[in-house]
């Protein structure tokens, strides 16, 4: 059992029916009467029509559900199902509690990485001002031959670095367990994006610091994502608060 697994496991045993469901091409939604998660939209590269299309499974009858049933889907073999199980988990999350602040998670990576070499795997906003502290950045991302595969060079230069600044993608695409496993025993890590569960145990994985967010506005949230918005545009319209639980 993998720790999204493990999680869902945890919660409270009490029916969350959901009240929502939102998926657009960069992010999914699931509210619940506890609260509105986010997970990044993820998708196989196979057919989108026809008798082998990628589909939803229950599509059109979802809302209403026990928001743990949908949760379940964080162990199915099908992108979406992922993607929706996560946001599903968010939104059955309490509040944090612990270590909160509200700082960019930018601030806290050029913090820690500061003459160090650190590796990012995804793209986010401050690698510019990260590059200006660090001694050196590494970039990781979807390779157009290999995909997500930790290669035997991806994995020498990750094992290279000071730090790790981890998108919470990686959840979905279950590629987390590998890049902690690569990493260095004693290399700082964050997780970090709107798809990171912000509880303990997810720092119990061996994270300094969970980065995610906690949605304020589920209009606005779900406005930008239903006409195609990225993150930092549900930022602007105010529909998220920005989170770090710390260690």
């Amino acid at each position: 059992m993998d720790f999204l697994e493990q999680l869902r496991a945890r919660q409270p045993e009490a029916p969350a029916p959901v009240r929502g469901l939102w998926i657009g091409p960069y992010w999914t939604a699931v509210q619940t009467d506890r609260g509105t998660g986010l997970a990044t939209t993820c998708l196989d590269a196979g057919p989108t029509h026809g008798e082998h299309a990628q589909r939803m499974a229950g599509a059109g009858e979802l809302v209403g559900r026990d928001a743990r049933e949908l949760a379940a889907g964080v162990a199915s073999d099908f992108p979406l199902a992922r993607s929706v199980g996560l946001a599903a988990l968010n939104a059955l999350l309490p509040e944090p509690q612990g270590r909160v602040t509200e700082r960019n998670a930018g601030e806290l990576a050029a913090e820690l990485g500061a003459g160090k070499t650190v590796g990012v795997v995804g793209w986010f906003p401050f690698i510019p001002a990260l590059r200006q502290v660090a001694a050196r950045v590494e970039i990781f991302e979807k390779d157009p031959e290999t995909g997500y595969a930790l290669t035997p060079e991806r994995a020498a230069r990750l094992a290279a670095c000071d730090g790790l600044c981890v998108t919470a993608s990686a959840l979905v695409n279950r590629t987390l367990g590998g890049l902690l496993a690569a990493a260095r025993p004693d290399a700082w890590k964050l997780l970090v994006g709107p798809s990171a569960p912000l509880c303990r145990e997810a720092l119990e994985l061996g994270f300094a610091a969970v980065c995610g967010a906690r949605v304020t506005d589920v209009a606005a949230t779900v406005r930008v994502i239903q006409e195609g918005g990225c993150f930092q545009q549900i930022r602007r319209a105010g529909g998220v608060r920005l989170l770090n639980l710390e260690a």
